[in-house]
């Protein structure tokens, strides 16, 4: 029995030391790159003080708990061990699929909804390889470490106070070396260097590195994020904000004349338009104050304030366009030259409109191009020498993305004609507007779509903390159902019901995944569609069109295919109903852990020259993005059968992208600023719009103006709708795609905000007018980061620093004093971004 105790204890304290020297190890492993090497020998002995003092608590409460006292110590330091063991794991698993930092408040928000658990427990098998072999190592060295602790301890503890341990004096055979001076001395000598060391060590980044885990495991738990860094409520450039460069109003353009500092207005209501007049749908909140009503609400506030008897609500904060300081418009330039000859040649209506969004689709992959980095890492792995095979592989490469490559009309130059692409309406010189260098707003799915619809920047914090707010824009739902209700008041029945332009708007969402994760179902009822669909609509056995034979691919729900008879009846439906579509769908199947159909024929894209585990999670993903372009052929098909596709504006783009171990060292998008999980496909297809195919350096939040302005131009609203629609299109942050775009203007840069998943601890700063990106950590546990996408288009070789300074003298070095001064600006812009976010959001 005592032998057993004693083992217990040697295997508690064996786990604790073995998981927190592993996980400290890790840590230093991710982070030694971003600090000077010296510096980083210098100060690793300071790296593991925590964990010195915590396995010294623990063993001394071992070594001298007795009676009844030892077992409660053996519990309380057994969860301890258990909870170390399981946290290093999961470090370790983390670091093995995605190559970042695990950040425990962040895990914590993912775990509280079932579909969050699923996704956590992906994980699961690297969880446990790792906490087995950790257990394995802490079983066979736990005799060792608790026997050198405790000679160490104890010569240490008799230097001190020699007579304090005799009553528990170790076995006879170690007694002699207790008279040694050396260990003392050499503990003495190591704890002075090490103290000189931490006093003259800057916080940042060793603090965070230091941490050890129990620690940092219940500081993340404890609070949702890290506190952001301060900064200045005005805009750090006021000499771009000069007089000089105001701007008067005209006609729907509201002038620019930024003098508050910001891009807020309280007293916005104050000039409201024609169309404002009487109700108006949620969103837009801004145009309905300013009544009598609102001002007695007011007064009211101020009188109780006054009164002593609650203090009055700060006034609510509304986005003003003409105070915007980062503001550029191009709405004054004309359309883009093909498109205007297209119009005078022939009319190209849009009654309906389909956005489909593309789940973790990279631009690379749509459609995939000969030549490309990625087609040359596949090439890489091939062995034509020697079986001749390169025709049979570019075929098997031209079948990927046949879809994507008629819809676009770039070509993927492997020379293969595709029968499989027929049912897309388009010709040789037409078919839509397709853009390179287009970023997304955010690598999160939710905020990223908040993005795409509403046109607004998302709020950098962690997660959908938006679903509990008003966005600060009218969703592009929104403003379909205001055009809705304007036709309640002032349709003349005269109008025929097949006149599109008087036909009010059917707004559909539909998706085969779970609305569950992350409350999505809140958060698409409050931008406006009327009607929706999910996997949890389609499981049930009452369904429509439930069968057997459904499959669940992945924790999130269903192949997109399950969705079809579903998408082809709301289509039938809203078309015999007389009502203008507007239909947008989720794709899923591409998002982790890239599964397909089991009747879907899976292909390999790498070939004998690489290892089985090299490419394989690449691999899957292809396979899922040729799952979906079929299935893309599929909708089209459904649009084309309808008889609506040359009505059919559809508008196709990547929510995000991600990363892969061919990319980068970090993989998928958890705070991963690189390029590949910003870098997305942006299409607007319609079979008489002319072939372009275009370059812009902006992000999503372009889509809704750019509809708008397609809306206009095209003639496909009636005059009281182009009015609503010429009006709002000016109020919005984002340039129209199809007019030339402004990389800059009055010495403005048109910047690019990206808000990295989870939200609330990496910001991406990038401009239009360089090719330069700064990857702004919210917190001084990461890093700064800094790439030029000129010299380095797919980002290898990164500049690293724990500090904007640091950074910019390496940028200087390496790419010139223009990307140091650039970089301070971002710098200074990237945190007033920050902040005017959470004001405009009123968070």
């Amino acid at each position: 029995m005592v032998a057993n105790r004693y083992f217990v204890q040697r295997l508690i304290l064996s786990v604790l030391v073995l998981s927190g020297i592993s996980s400290k190890l890790l840590r230093l492993y991710q982070h030694y790159q971003s600090m000077p090497f010296s510096l980083f020998v210098i100060y690793f002995p300071t790296f593991f003080v925590p964990e010195i003092f915590l396995f010294i608590a623990v063993w001394a409460l071992l070594y001298n708990a007795s009676g009844r006292f030892a077992v409660a110590t053996a519990i309380g330091a057994g969860f301890l061990a258990c909870v170390e063991l399981v946290a290093t794991s999961s470090q370790f698993s983390f670091y093995y699929v995605t190559g970042g930092e695990i950040r425990w408040g962040a895990a914590k928000s993912i775990g509280t909804s079932r579909r969050g658990m699923r996704l956590l427990l992906s994980g699961l098998v690297p969880t446990v390889a790792s906490a087995t072999v950790i257990g394995i190592a802490s079983c066979i060295a736990a005799p060792g470490i608790w026997h050198w602790m405790t000679r160490w301890l104890h010569s240490l503890s008799n230097s001190l106070r020699p007579k304090s341990l005799t009553s528990k004096a170790p076995p006879r055979d170690t007694l002699e070396d207790f008279v040694s001076h050396k260990p003392r001395f050499y503990t003495f000598s190591a704890g002075l260097l090490i103290t000189g060391l931490w006093v003259i060590r800057p916080a940042v980044p060793y603090d965070h590195m230091t941490e050890a885990l129990p620690f940092a495991l219940l500081g993340d738990l404890s609070s949702h994020s890290k506190t952001l860094k301060a900064t200045s409520d005005r805009f750090p450039l006021p000499e771009l904000l000069s007089e000089r460069f105001w701007e008067s109003p005209h006609g729907s353009y509201k002038g620019w004349k930024p003098t508050l500092g910001h891009a807020g207005d309280t007293g916005y209501a104050n000039q409201k338009p024609d169309w404002a007049a009487g109700s108006l749908p949620p969103g837009f909140e801004r145009w309905s104050l300013g009544s009598d009503a609102d001002a007695g609400n007011l007064q009211d506030d101020k009188a109780s304030s006054s009164n002593g008897n609650r203090p009055a609500d700060p006034p609510r904060v509304y986005y003003d366009p003409a105070q915007d300081p980062m503001r550029i418009t191009n709405l004054d330039s004309d359309l883009l030259e093909s498109l205007k000859e297209a119009l005078q040649e022939r009319d190209i209506p849009i009654n309906h409109i389909v956005m489909v969004f593309l789940e973790s689709t990279r631009k690379d992959v749509f459609p995939l191009k000969s030549n490309s980095r990625l087609h040359s890492q596949m090439r890489a792995t091939q062995n034509f020498e020697e079986d001749g095979s390169e025709a049979e592989f570019n075929k098997t490469l031209a079948s990927l993305t046949p879809i994507a490559e008629s819809l676009t009309g770039e070509h993927s130059g492997f020379n293969v004609t595709h029968a499989n692409a027929s049912n897309i309406s388009t010709g040789p010189d037409r078919g839509g507007i397709s853009f390179d260098g287009v970023l997304t707003g955010s690598t999160l799915s939710a905020k990223s779509r908040l993005v795409n619809y509403c046109g607004v920047q998302a709020l950098p914090v962690d997660f959908m903390a938006e679903n509990d707010l008003v966005p600060y824009q009218p969703c592009l739902m929104q403003i379909l159902e205001l055009m809705n209700q304007r036709k309640n008041v002032t349709a003349d029945s005269d109008f025929p019901d097949d006149d599109p332009l008087e036909q009010k708007w059917q707004t559909i969402f539909a998706q085969s995944a779970t609305g569950g994760f992350q409350d999505q179902k809140k958060h698409i009822r409050q931008m406006g569609f009327h009607q929706t669909l999910f996997a949890e609509d389609i499981n049930k056995k009452r369904s429509k069109y439930w069968h057997h034979q459904m499959e669940r691919i992945n924790y999130f729900g269903y192949p997109e295919t399950e969705v079809r008879p579903y998408i082809r009846d709301m289509i039938n439906d809203t078309l015999n109903a007389n009502k203008r579509l507007f239909l947008s769908h989720f794709t899923s199947t591409t998002h982790h852990p890239w599964n397909t159909p089991a009747d879907f024929s899976r292909k390999d894209y790498f070939g004998p020259h690489s290892s089985l585990s090299q490419h394989n999670t690449m691999n899957d993903y292809l396979n899922t993005i040729r799952f979906d372009d079929e299935w893309l052929g599929d909708l089209m098909g459904l649009i084309e059968n309808a008889g609506i596709a040359n009505q059919t504006l559809t508008v196709f783009v990547g929510d995000h992208g991600t990363a892969f171990k061919e990319d980068c060292p970090m993989t998928e998008t958890y705070q991963n600023p690189h390029i590949s999980t910003f870098r997305v496909p942006l299409l607007f297809h319609h079979p008489l719009l002319p072939r372009m195919h275009l370059t812009a350096n902006t992000t999503t939040i372009s889509i809704l103006p750019t509809i708008l302005d397609l809306l206009i131009a095209t003639g496909s609203l009636n005059e009281r709708d182009s009015k609503i629609a010429l009006d709002l299109v000016n109020e919005y942050e984002g340039q129209s795609l199809i007019r030339p775009f402004r990389a800059s203007h009055n010495g403005r840069e048109a910047w690019n905000m990206g808000v990295i998943n989870a939200g609330g601890t990496l910001l991406s700063v990038g401009s239009a007018a360089v090719p330069y990106r700064l990857g702004l950590p919210l917190s001084d546990d990461l890093e700064y980061r800094f790439t030029n996408t000129e010299n380095d288009p797919h980002e290898l070789s990164p500049v690293l620093g724990w500090s904007i300074e640091s950074l910019v003298v390496e940028a200087h070095l390496r790419d010139g004093a223009e990307a140091a001064n650039w970089l301070r600006r971002a710098d200074k812009v990237g945190r007033w971004w920050i902040k005017e976010r959470k004001i405009l959001w009123n968070y």
